[in-house]
């Protein structure tokens, strides 16, 4: 079990390779590559012509310095619900991302599903058309629990359930997959957000058992996506990691805890990363304790 963060919450450090160098420093066995970029700025790789050159400049240093790259992010909103414009748009970020996250050597490439698309929906629209890139590239695709918001940024907003929201949709979006290819990547903040839809990062774990290959872990106030450190906000952890231990995770532990370092000082960040990294190896020895 390898312990990860993602390379995007470091991009002050604004070099690829220094982040890669700091990860490793900090204690992390592996890191995700943002191919999905941030709301300022998309990724280049996406849009460049060099980008299988450059993965795999990036993939020589990573390896050189001993980092493997277990997992990715590829850009979203993966599809749009009625926007064709947009989904014709995205769909061939989605196969470089793939082919990046294969170039890489990365596990796992995360697509998120359309939030507002059915399991069937997802299955044909968006990720069957995908499979057979994942094939090629030796990629698994992870699928992740996703939430939308009603009123979005508005005093009476409030979280609303999206596709693999609920454990029981979850597992029948991975039913639908061929788990050759597909794996389920667990966002912990995301599934803790909806306790008022009768679900809870255990019972969704619980739910999908093998189909579950992957994570992502970060702590939220359990209204907000807030992406904080774990143990500063409202997630109990203690069940989570009974259930991570009752199914037998095998995946990785990625950290996707980016929001408090958005006003760190970049002479800080390294001490945050180690204090991640730190985190990360904490749930690693409870999920692998006899």
């Amino acid at each position: 079990m390898k312990i990860s963060t993602t390379t995007g919450a470091f991009k002050k450090l604004k070099d690829i390779k220094a982040i890669l160098r700091m990860i490793k420093e900090s204690g992390f066995t592996a890191y995700d590559y943002s191919i999905a970029g941030d709301e300022e700025q998309e990724n280049p790789w996406l849009t460049e012509s060099d980008y299988l050159e450059k993965a795999k400049e990036l993939r020589a240093y990573a390896d050189s310095i001993g980092l493997p790259c277990n997992q990715t992010h590829a850009p979203f909103p993966s599809a749009r619900k009625g926007d064709e414009k947009y989904n014709e748009e995205i769909f061939p970020k989605l196969v470089r991302a793939i082919e990046i996250s294969g170039t890489l050597g990365a596990s796992v490439c995360v697509v998120h599903p359309c939030n507002d698309y059915t399991a069937e929906e997802n299955a044909e629209r968006l990720y069957n058309r995908l499979a057979p890139i994942a094939r090629k590239w030796g990629v698994k695709i992870g699928v992740e629990n996703m939430w939308n918001w009603y009123h979005w940024n508005q005093p009476d907003g409030h979280v609303m359930p999206a596709a693999c929201s609920h454990q029981d949709d979850f597992l029948a979006h991975m039913e639908l997959l061929d788990k050759d290819v597909f794996t389920a990547c667990v966002d912990i903040g995301h599934a803790e957000m909806m306790h008022a839809f009768d679900t809870d990062a255990p019972r969704m774990i619980e739910r999908l058992g093998s189909y579950m290959g992957a994570m992502h872990l970060h702590d939220v106030d359990l209204v907000n996506d807030n992406h904080a450190y774990p143990f500063c906000c409202n997630i109990d952890y203690a069940p989570v990691i009974k259930a991570l231990r009752k199914i037998g995770y095998q995946g990785d532990i990625t950290m996707e805890a980016f929001c408090p370092l958005t006003n760190v000082p970049v002479e800080l960040m390294s001490a945050a990363a180690r204090y991640m990294a730190e985190i990360a190896n904490y749930f690693k020895t409870q999920i692998e304790k006899e």
